[in-house]
This record gives C-alpha cells, structure tokens and sequence, in this order.
C-alpha cells in the first residue's frame, strides 16, 4: 500500500504528540482517510484558499497546517460558507486534513525552538515555568550579540523577511536577552514570565496598544514579529522533518511573503 497518512501521521506525533494540546484546541486529523497513501503532500501555516488550490492542482493527498481549519463544533457544511466550500473542496478532492496547533507549540523542537534557531538564540529555557498550565511554552534565550532594541528589531525584521518590524520602549536600551513565543503571545503573564527570567525584550506577534503599555511598564521592550512571521519557518522545518523519513513523498510549502500577512504560492 505504501505510505499512509496515519503514518505520516504517527511521526508528526513523535514531534509533537496530540496528548499534548489544550483542551480549547482542535488539533489532529480533521478531515480524510487514515489508511488512503500519500504520494503528494502540502505544508502551511493555515489552509487557506490559496493553499487549498495549490494542492488541488498538484494532486495533493494530505495537507499539514499549524492552525486548524476547524475550531468550533459545526452545525453545517454548506457552500454558503467560506469554512464550509473549504471543507467540501477537502473532500472532493481526495484531501486529507492534519493540525498540529498547541501541541507543535509545546513541543521541543516546535514553533519555538525553530523560531529560536532562526534567530540564533542560545542557551534557551522555557518562557513558562514548570507547573503553570503552560508549563514548557515559549523560549528565552541569550542573543547572539548584545544589541540596542532598535537593532534587534531591524535584526528580526532581516532574519523574518518583514519589510517592516515594529518594536515597543527605547530604541537604545541594550538587549542581552530575550523571551519569545511564536504567533500570539501578547498577554501579561508571557511579559511577567520574560521579566522574571531577566529578559530586557520580548519578541512575539499580535500586539496590541495597551498590552504593550503594560509591558514596558514592566520595564520590558517589544518586538512585533507578527503572528504570520513568527510562525511560517515552521513549514520548511515540517518539511525537512518529514522528508527524510518519507523521501518518495513530495512535500511542496508555500513561499513566505517579505512583510508577513496573507501568504502566496
């Protein structure tokens, strides 16, 4: 038979197992067949239009996002929705569905420590402390230079492709070490948590105004690497992480934009 998408399935699990995602979260197979074979295979932050025909066209069997298509209970599926010709082009098309949310967070060697390599960030621990009900989640870690907040925002900006990086406090307070958390980590007890670990900056996506208020009171800069950025390396990494186990797959990922926001093919 081949390779299946319950095999494809099972090592995603090894990375990051499903009994690891929160409760609120949706993560797993959500649309598909366990034991139809996988020959083509699509990678991408959100299944999303774009993507969703790109693999239509290449003859996809399997599709792998971070966020799931699917959160709440529906009560339809119907063309009248958006959600629902997404779910019914899946399944006319042969296409199974597979997320990997809060457990590929969590994981060690999920969102966060692939973000932490891309910024080459060094002697890293978890942001959240063993014995929270996020024990494990995010990273801080040790620059690999010092470097002013205006710089270590022009610093991910260049390693993130983003043509444009906000940042939050003095553009010349001196950063040693940072917290981060991949996609949308903008709540004050991410900031206290980074405080308490001596960190001078935070870098995280979806920041809001009076959030990042908040945060520099703590006496802690912000980086806004956006939800999108922070989070898309993951799909090359899914991709080299696949590929040397399932070599005949042929696993394509969607190019990153230079400014975040709404991917192309």
């Amino acid at each position: 038979m081949g390779i299946t998408v319950n095999d494809v399935i099972e090592y995603m699990e090894r990375l990051a197992p499903l009994s690891t995602a929160q409760e609120w979260d949706n993560s797993g197979l959500l649309i598909g067949w366990r034991d139809k074979p996988v020959n083509r295979a699509l990678i991408g932050l959100d299944c999303t239009d774009a993507l969703l025909d790109k693999a239509v066209s290449l003859g996809a069997d399997l599709i792998i996002t971070h966020h799931p298509l699917i959160f709440q209970p529906i009560k339809a599926i119907t063309s009248d929705t958006a959600l629902g010709r997404r779910v019914i082009k899946l399944i006319n098309a042969g296409i199974s569905l597979y997320s990997a949310h809060t457990n590929l967070d969590l994981a060690d060697g999920g969102v966060n420590d692939i973000l932490c390599g891309v910024l080459d960030i060094a002697d890293r621990a978890p942001l959240m402390p063993p014995g929270s009900d996020e024990a494990g989640l995010g990273r801080v870690g040790v620059l690999p230079v010092p470097m002013k907040l205006c710089g270590l925002a022009a610093y991910v900006g260049s390693k993130l492709r983003l043509n444009h990086t906000r940042y939050m406090g003095d553009p010349n307070t001196m950063i040693y070490k940072t917290g981060l958390l991949g996609g949308s980590g903008s709540a004050y007890k991410y900031f206290r948590a980074a405080v308490s670990n001596g960190c001078q900056a935070y870098i995280t996506g979806d920041i809001k105004y009076h959030d990042a208020q908040a945060a520099l009171d703590m006496g802690l800069c912000l980086v806004d690497a956006t939800h999108y950025a922070s989070e898309a390396p993951v799909a090359q990494y899914l991709k080299n992480y696949l590929g040397e186990v399932f070599p005949d797959i042929e696993i394509s990922t969607p190019r990153q934009p230079a400014d975040g926001g709404a991917f192309w093919i």
